[in-house]
């Protein structure tokens, strides 16, 4: 759903990098990190910059919604993000370049990723007519050797000791093509959920609901958990989430973890390992400085 373009059609924002090299590249109207900004509205000054000019070489994009915390709701912001993501996939993987495309989608840290292995991991997804699918590939692979990865399908040097050395990911490849493309799915919670009005484009419709999937939240607060909602909407203005100063990971990460749990779970749920829901305040961990803080 887009709201916000002039009468032409072209968008509105502007943004540039602090690198001037980039800028000489780069789509000016693809927003920059701002969880007000929707995904799915990055999606689509992408489409058109692809539609008109087709794909430069090597292509980055910052999808950020998933960092929830920003208006309407933590649901909402990743049925954005899943559909932005879901959507770009579909129009590459039907275009003329999706023979020699190969896409990868990761998180740039694995914060509060924790699993029964290691800490540090971090989920990718490598989407390909060369990606091997319904194996299970037990190499190491970090970010560097990802790198090392696109340097080599591009053809170019390494650009320091650490990508030279990384060996690329040959196990995540096959030599054999599945040509078939992707088709992106509705999503089935509502992007507009939480929000007290609907845009003046209107409502958007969520696909029906998987009965054999877990239910959407309903972005209600319950009447005994107003007060503490109300702390976090409080806590959540001063984060710098939104607009001109946006800063990723600027908040405290326990507590963002905390705040997107509790409307995760329409704040009926206490965090995992808890008795209660805690205040801003009152979270385990909530005065441990952000990573981001230097």
């Amino acid at each position: 759903m887009i709201c916000s373009a002039t009468e032409s059609g072209e968008p509105t924002m502007v943004s540039s990098s602090p690198i001037p090299s980039l800028n000489s590249v780069s789509v000016a109207a693809f927003p920059k990190y701002d969880t007000s900004v929707p995904d799915i509205y990055r999606y689509e000054i992408w489409k058109r910059d692809f539609e008109k000019n087709g794909p430069a070489n090597l292509n980055m994009f910052w999808l950020s919604s998933d960092h929830t915390g920003g208006p309407p709701n933590a649901a909402a912001q990743v049925a954005d993000n899943d559909l932005a993501v879901g959507k770009m996939i579909d129009t590459i993987s039907h275009s003329r370049y999706w023979k020699d495309s190969a896409i990868f989608v990761v998180e740039d840290d694995s914060q509060a990723g924790l699993d029964h292995v290691d800490g540090h991991r971090a989920p990718i997804q490598i989407i390909s007519p060369y990606a091997r699918h319904g194996v299970v590939d037990n190499h190491y692979y970090s970010q560097i050797t990802m790198i090392r990865t696109i340097e080599q399908i591009l053809g170019i040097h390494p650009m320091n000791q650490k990508d030279s050395a990384a060996s690329p990911m040959r196990g995540a490849f096959t030599r054999h093509a599945d040509l078939t493309p992707f088709t992106a799915l509705p999503n089935r919670t509502s992007l507009t959920l939480g929000l007290a009005t609907q845009p003046a484009c209107g409502p958007d419709e969520p696909a029906p609901q998987d009965p054999d999937a877990a239910a959407a939240p309903s972005a209600r607060v319950p009447a005994d958990k107003q007060q503490v909602a109300a702390q976090w909407e409080a806590w959540k203005a001063r984060q710098r989430l939104t607009g001109p100063d946006a800063r990723p990971d600027f908040a405290n990460p326990a507590q963002m973890n905390h705040f997107t749990w509790y409307q995760a779970h329409d704040w009926k749920k206490p965090y995992p390992g808890e008795d209660k829901i805690f205040a801003p305040a009152d979270v385990p961990g909530a005065y441990i400085p952000s990573p981001e803080a230097d």
